[in-house]
């Protein structure tokens, strides 16, 4: 019968550079941190931060109405000038309003779902749930949307629900406003809202549920054990340590 020998771990020696590396983040925790975090955030400062500060100088230039190039020949501030015109100042409040009541909208109905993936969804249950959330991530964001696009519009699956069950006067709420040649190509302010929320709650589900899963159980025991009620522990424990998760 033979017997399998464990596998020594490989040693470093007592001198040279791999062992002042070694010793060196070891010591220094935040050095290690920024060595492990340092590649990715270059990543995304070069690709994301630096779009934004390329979208931010063109901003100061104008555009040829013609060819529809950059004008780069002089600095201007028209851009700025236009954003105070009452049509863009209009685009700019129903933009904020729209993010903010998504936001909102997304947070309270992630916590509970996240709350329940975490706290007591168990084996199977648990990855029917995660499936269920990460499903619609598995395909392209114009992929989703075109689906709404077709749900919503006047001939599409959620038009006709309604009228089987004679709620049409949901119908301009809820539904596409025409478009070009009677097409119902275009969202309202309604179903803008609808689809934006089912678009984001997948990333506001997983990181909220993750920081509730990070909650040690223990603190919820000493909250009941202190006398807090389910709402004390709720506002005074859960919610300020998922905050991390909320905000990510």
């Amino acid at each position: 019968m033979s017997v399998a020998l464990p596998v020594a771990a490989p040693v470093l020696p007592r001198t040279g550079p791999l062992r002042w590396l070694s010793d060196l983040l070891y010591t220094r925790r935040g050095l290690l941190l920024a060595a492990l975090l340092g590649p990715p955030l270059l990543w995304f400062g070069v690709v994301y931060l630096g779009s934004l500060f390329a979208l931010l100088a063109n901003s100061f230039f104008t555009l040829d109405e013609f060819s529809g190039v950059v004008d780069r020949s002089q600095l201007s501030l028209n851009n700025f000038r236009e954003m105070t015109e009452p049509a863009n100042v209009d685009v700019v409040l129903r933009t904020v309003a729209m993010a903010i009541s998504v936001t909102l909208a997304c947070g309270v109905i992630a916590f509970p779902v996240a709350y329940y993936m975490a706290r007591y969804a168990r084996g199977p249950q648990k990855a029917l749930l995660y499936i269920a959330v990460m499903l619609p991530l598995w395909s392209s964001y114009l992929v989703r949307l075109y689906a709404w696009k077709l749900l919503l519009a006047k001939e599409g699956a959620i038009s006709w629900m309604l009228a089987e069950v004679h709620m049409t006067w949901l119908l301009d709420a809820l539904l596409s406003t025409p478009g070009i040649g009677g097409n119902s190509l275009s969202f309202s302010r309604m179903g803008t809202f609808i689809v934006f929320v089912y678009m984001w709650l997948p990333f506001m589900i997983l990181p909220i549920q993750a920081a509730i899963e990070r909650i040690p159980g223990s603190l919820l025991e000493a909250s009941s054990d202190l006398g807090a009620r389910s709402g004390t522990t709720f506002w005074k424990v859960i919610f300020p340590l998922a905050m991390p998760g909320i905000a990510a």
